[in-house]
Order: structure tokens, then C-alpha cells, then sequence
């Protein structure tokens, strides 16, 4: 969880803040998560160059404590995303609800 422990430091700012111990183990990625990346690789400066990695950060500044502190790592990657193609108009809310309601149906049948 984030906190704001120190003058200046933003809630996202974590480095060098005591969270207990790290688990070493090696976690299973999920299809989803490796999907993440690779649209943001396509996306950042290794491709299409429609954003880029200070606009990404940005992002994490502007969504607040409690969102950032609610979603994981590639949660977090993929709502700057998210956010970052809207503010640029790429696509709006509604056109990606849409289109995620879409996907969800669709997947759906596909598991009956």
C-alpha cells in the first residue's frame, strides 16, 4: 500500500520506504499482464512513439492514492495507458467501454 510519509514525497514516491519482507519466489505471468506490456511497447518509444515513458509517469501521479494503492503493477501500466490515449484522443471512455463490453460477450459465448 502507498502512503505519503514525507514532506515532498508523493504517494506513489515508495523508493527506500520499509514494506516488509520481498517474497523471492518467481510468480506466473498472466496473458493478460504480458499483453499489457507488449501494446505499451508497441505503443512507447520502441514503436509508434504515441506516448512516451514521462507521460506514463505522469499518469501514476494524477490518478490519486487510492486508485494507484488499489490496482497492481500492470493494473497501474495499463490505466496510464488508458488514460493517456483518452487525454490525447486516441479513443474515449465510452468508445473503450464499449468495446470492452464487446470483448466480455464474446468471451463469454466462448466459454459455454
Amino acid at each position: 500500500m502507498a502512503g505519503k510519509s514525507e514532506q515532498g514525497r508523493g504517494y506513489h514516491d515508495i523508493g527506500g520506504l520499509h514494506y516488509g519482507p520481498i517474497d523471492p519466489r518467481v510468480t506466473e505471468v498472466n496473458p493478460w499482464e504480458k499483453l499489457s506490456t507488449a501494446i505499451s511497447n508497441a505503443l512507447g518509444a520502441g514503436g509508434r512513439r504515441i506516448f512516451v515513458t514521462d507521460e506514463s509517469r505522469r499518469a501514476r501521479e494524477q490518478m490519486g492514492e487510492p486508485l494507484y494503492s488499489e490496482l497492481g503493477y500492470f493494473e497501474r501500466a495499463t490505466e496510464c495507458m488508458r488514460m493517456v490515449l483518452i487525454e490525447k484522443g486516441y479513443l474515449t471512455a465510452e468508445e473503450l467501454e464499449s468495446r470492452m463490453k464487446e470483448i466480455e460477450a464474446r468471451m463469454a459465448e466462448g466459454r459455454k
